[in-house]
């Protein structure tokens, strides 16, 4: 079993600061926001930037996509050709008064305390997120299987703005992960041995009120399961949050029932952005009783040898190719990929 903290932090400037340290001899190892969100068109989209996560000082797109519609088996197509999954920009960081800055050729980030404005695509792409309850950070120190520390703060809001002229809303997120200085996010036993799921939603209820959420799922028998509860913008950690999957006859989750902080959240997915990683939909219903106006809900699936693919594919750099990741099979929790096609 795994040791590790959960706690709630009052957010400040400093947590978005390049410099900024929660521990002594702790760096930060990258800055990431993301959203699921729905145009007025009726058409839904997923973006998520990594910061600093690949070398300081470059920005890395994961995806830009307008979402497949009740396809768990694809993946979406990218909104913008000259954006592709993978793509690298270098960008320039400041600081003002009540405000960080970090602009590239294509994406500007803006975060300050409260709220973040996230400006990609030159302009086609304008994200502006309202967040909601405080901070919730786990810590997981050195220990034995465990060869450097992590600690990962995560941030969630209410997403409003346009993609390509569509006006939209959704949910959004800003996390951060700090270790030792000089480690590589993939190099951190986060996703190598950690991570099996990772579940984030939000809730908009009839009456307007917000709930919000994550849960971890640790892989194997790590027992590591962090949770972040916000009710009505009041945030709770968890430490013991526990998560209940469904799979298709492929192995890609399509349903999660959560248990965190005396509640219940039940999730549905329907469509995929990267297969099998990463899929979307809704929340279906909370222990709350109240009638849901509006939901989404964002979960990230690991394979049990997701050490091994960080090591041959994203370090290197070659990764597979779309064709190759969907002729894969999941068996026994692995991802297993053809040979031939790589």
């Amino acid at each position: 079993m795994v040791k590790y903290e959960v706690f709630i932090e009052q957010p400040t400037l400093d947590f978005y600061r390049i410099g900024y340290s929660p521990r002594a001899d702790y760096t930060i190892t990258g800055l990431w926001v993301a959203v699921i969100v729905t145009g007025a068109s009726g058409k839904r989209y997923t973006g998520e930037r990594g910061f600093g996560e690949i070398a300081e000082g470059i920005a890395h797109t994961y995806k830009l996509m307008e979402l497949n519609e009740q396809n768990l088996d694809d993946f979406s197509p990218e909104l913008y050709p000259e954006l592709p999954n993978e793509q690298m920009e270098p960008y320039q960081y400041s600081e003002g008064a009540d405000t960080v800055h970090r602009v590239g050729e294509n994406v500007r980030l803006d975060t300050r305390v409260g709220s973040y404005d996230w400006y990609d695509a030159k302009g086609r792409w304008e994200i502006h997120v309202e967040l909601v309850g405080q901070a919730c950070t786990f810590w997981v120190p050195e220990q034995e299987g465990i060869p450097v520390p992590i600690q990962h703060r995560s941030q969630m809001g209410k997403a409003t703005g346009k993609i390509n002229g569509d006006p939209i809303e959704g949910w959004g997120y800003i996390d951060a992960n700090y270790s030792h200085p000089g480690v590589l996010y993939f190099n951190l036993p986060l996703i190598r041995k950690l991570e099996k799921q990772w579940s984030m939603w939000l809730v908009e209820y009839t009456d307007s009120e917000i709930d919000a959420g994550f849960a971890w799922k640790g892989r194997g028998d790590t027992g590591f399961s962090a949770g972040h509860l916000i009710r009505n913008g009041v945030s709770t950690a968890v430490p013991d949050a526990c998560t209940f999957t469904t799979y298709n006859e492929r192995g890609v989750v399509t349903k999660s029932r959560i248990e965190l902080g005396g509640e219940v959240v039940e999730l549905e997915q329907d469509t995929c952005a990267i297969w099998p990683i990463h899929t979307f939909g809704r929340v279906v219903s909370t222990s709350r009783g109240k009638e849901i106006a509006k939901s989404w809900n964002y979960t990230e699936w690991m394979p049990d040898n997701m050490e091994e693919l960080v090591d041959r594919y994203v370090l290197t750099g070659q990764r597979p190719s779309r064709e190759a990741q969907l002729q894969a099979r999941i068996e026994n929790e692995r991802l297993e990929l053809p040979e031939h096609m790589l």
